[in-house]
């Protein structure tokens, strides 16, 4: 699957460095998407992660699928069927690959 000149690459995006007057733990919460996150491993309960928008495009057919979520290597591993719980109308596309990712949500229903 080709993808737009928008997409062509899937770079996950790293925590920028905190804003003078910010603490670092707020820069930190807003890359809590991102994999091997040490702030997103400790944290505990899903009201201490950020929600993350993600593409993902199949390498096998002609697909794309958007979610949300508060872990992404997670979700993706569902989607993959490596763990339980991947939607039902992602697993005719396996492998899925990681097209893009938006992250810094406060919660599920600003993502949408």
């Amino acid at each position: 699957m080709n993808l737009s000149a928008t997409f062509r690459s899937a770079k996950i995006p790293r925590a920028l460095p905190p804003k003078s007057g910010e603490p670092a733990a707020a820069a930190l919460a807003s890359a809590s998407c991102a994999p091997g996150n040490p702030s997103a491993e400790a944290a505990k309960g899903k009201a201490a992660l950020g929600w993350c928008v993600y593409l993902i495009a199949s390498s096998r057919i002609s697909r794309t699928y958007v979610g949300v979520t508060t872990d992404f290597p997670r979700r993706l591993r569902q989607h993959n069927g490596e763990l339980k719980g991947g939607a039902k109308a992602s697993s005719a596309g396996r492998p899925w690959n990681l097209a893009c990712l938006i992250e810094g949500f406060v919660n599920r229903s600003e993502g949408y």
